[in-house]
């Protein structure tokens, strides 16, 4: 079977080595065209475009070049845009979406798992159609991310996604057209993440600050200023302290104890949260300049 590739993200580079390496026969590799430059100025090509080329393969940057003939099955994994319906209606189109649809449809279904946690975590093969996340299931597979960080959340999704793509692409019966089955359940969304979302606010749980700070950008302010943390743990003890106070190293929440470990105080670099008390004078944290 003749395949194109739609990727762009660094999580399409392991699907398409998968492909690759599993001797499937790759015939285009579609993407986004390059914005990021080097430190000589060079514009540079995306990861994906990168191991297309080093691999000999036909790389595109613009759908209208791509020759329908050239294939009869497009596989799309982070491609980063949305494929017109006028394509999408001439070939069957599969998609990897990183969550147990209909959970969490949209742009960030991982973070949101994340933030939920690991709730709806899983990987979907589904075949694309016109509305986002929508189109019938091949399969859903359950995958743990609970308590794990955005970036170890991603490998362990991107493990199984490959798998599952590459063991029903080896399949040897008509199933692209009579193994999907519609969605089942009512769909609930994943906006992407935005500012207010990495916030560590002591009127939640302590277990909430401890999942967003998963995301990896999470912050809180103290004197001003965005202190970032980057590891932290979860005390399920209580004081009898004002919410957001800072004690013995500790910040009191609405539920349990937030206890940062290694943080990041605005200008300045990485260090332990003890050694940011030190050389502070704070008693507690806030949620905004003020």
């Amino acid at each position: 079977m003749r395949i194109a590739f739609f990727g762009t993200g660094a999580v399409s580079v392991a699907y398409l080595e998968t492909l690759l390496d599993a001797g499937f026969e790759v015939t285009a590799v579609v993407t986004k065209r390059p914005k990021r430059r080097s430190r000589n100025g060079r514009v540079e090509p995306t990861a994906v475009a990168a191991l297309g080329e080093r691999r000999g393969l036909k790389v595109l940057t613009a759908l209208a070049d791509l020759d329908l003939l050239d294939f009869e099955l497009g596989i799309v994994v982070s491609y980063g845009r949305i494929l017109p319906d006028q394509l999408v209606n001439t070939h069957p189109f599969l998609n990897v979406h990183y969550s147990l649809l209909p959970s969490f449809r949209g742009a960030a279904p991982v973070e949101r798992s994340v933030l939920a946690g690991g709730v709806a975590a899983g990987v979907t093969l589904m075949r694309l159609v016109a509305e986002m996340d929508a189109g019938p299931i091949y399969e859903s597979v359950p995958v743990a991310i609970e308590d794990f960080d955005l970036s170890t959340a991603y490998e362990r999704l991107t493990t199984a996604g490959c798998a599952l793509m590459r063991d029903w692409l080896a399949r040897d019966d008509d199933w692209i057209t009579t193994a999907a089955h519609p969605q089942v359940g009512t769909p609930t969304y994943a906006p992407k993440i935005v500012d207010a979302d990495l916030i560590i606010r002591s009127y939640e749980s302590a277990l909430q600050g401890y999942r967003r700070h998963l995301l990896g950008r999470a912050y809180f302010y103290c004197d001003s200023k965005r202190v970032r943390l980057l590891r932290a743990h979860v005390d399920e003890a209580d004081s009898s302290f004002p919410l957001g106070s800072i004690v013995d190293g500790k910040i009191q929440t609405a539920r349990g104890m937030l206890v940062p470990e290694l943080v990041r105080p605005e200008g300045r670099s990485t260090m332990s949260f003890a050694d940011f008390l030190r050389g502070s004078r704070v008693t507690a944290i806030g949620t905004s300049p003020g």
